[in-house]
């Protein structure tokens, strides 16, 4: 079943939103809906009992930030999981040291084996472990955040059945790489380079993608749904997320 652009909402598969938000903050985000990402386990337990409809929030361990990296604990990381259909923000990173970080991916990706999660990857300067470790730990909810890897990190990447959130900052012969099946939108507010005033500020990416698919709007946003349906789906995930978000999805 299609919707008409103006009644599906700007999508914004990862976004960074403060714990502490409020309902009147929430508002000015208009029509969207943004997956809020945590940096850590702290932050994720602050936000573990909040039912935003428009959000949908994350169980996260930044790896490049130490403090996070160092607020690590499996069996806490185990105890939130099953309050979340979204985990991140997880990955690999260039800052810190890469065994201790690809040890908690790891630990991670085990963890949310056969489970109904989405899971949104951060690999900055180091695409193609991110790749490796997705390999090793299969899950059908991958989304690989502001990919920069080689054509062939994209295709392995592809191959494992991971889909990718994608941003204005990332250039054309980026986003052609990417499957068009597999792309999902994204700001990484408050990111400079996104030049996204606000989460779930998407418009100017669908822009693009419209101008680089020779489709209209409507039809990329409506696109970004239905891949994020099929991911939902997939994953399992469908089950576990917000009401209102399924419901959304369901009449894609």
């Amino acid at each position: 079943m299609t919707t008409d652009h103006a009644e599906l909402p700007r999508l914004d598969c990862h976004a960074h939103v403060a714990p502490d938000v409020t309902r009147n903050q929430l508002a000015t985000l208009g029509n969207s809906h943004v997956f809020a990402v945590t940096r850590s386990l702290s932050e994720a337990k602050e936000v573990a009992s909040r039912t935003d409809p428009t959000l949908t929030w994350g169980l996260g361990v930044h790896p490049g930030v130490a403090s996070s990296r160092a607020d690590y604990d499996p069996d806490s990381f185990r105890q939130l999981l099953p309050q979340f259909a979204l985990i991140g923000e997880v990955g690999l990173d260039k800052r810190g040291p890469r065994g201790e970080q690809e040890q908690i991916l790891a630990d991670v990706l085990e963890a949310c084996t056969g489970r109904p999660v989405i899971i949104s990857i951060h690999s900055t300067g180091r695409t193609s472990e991110v790749v490796n470790l997705v390999g090793r730990y299969p899950h059908p909810g991958i989304i690989l955040h502001w990919f920069l890897g080689t054509p062939d990190d994209v295709n392995r990447a592809v191959a494992l059945g991971a889909y990718f959130s994608v941003n204005n900052a990332m250039s054309d012969e980026l986003l052609i790489t990417i499957p068009r099946d597999r792309v999902l939108p994204e700001t990484d507010y408050p990111a400079r380079q996104v030049h996204a005033r606000l989460p779930g500020e998407t418009g100017p990416l669908e822009s693009r993608l419209a101008r680089i698919w020779r489709l209209s709007e409507n039809e990329v946003r409506h696109l970004m749904w239905v891949n994020l349906k099929q991911l939902a789906m997939a994953s399992g995930a469908i089950d576990s997320v917000s009401d209102s978000l399924a419901d959304a999805l369901l009449i894609v």
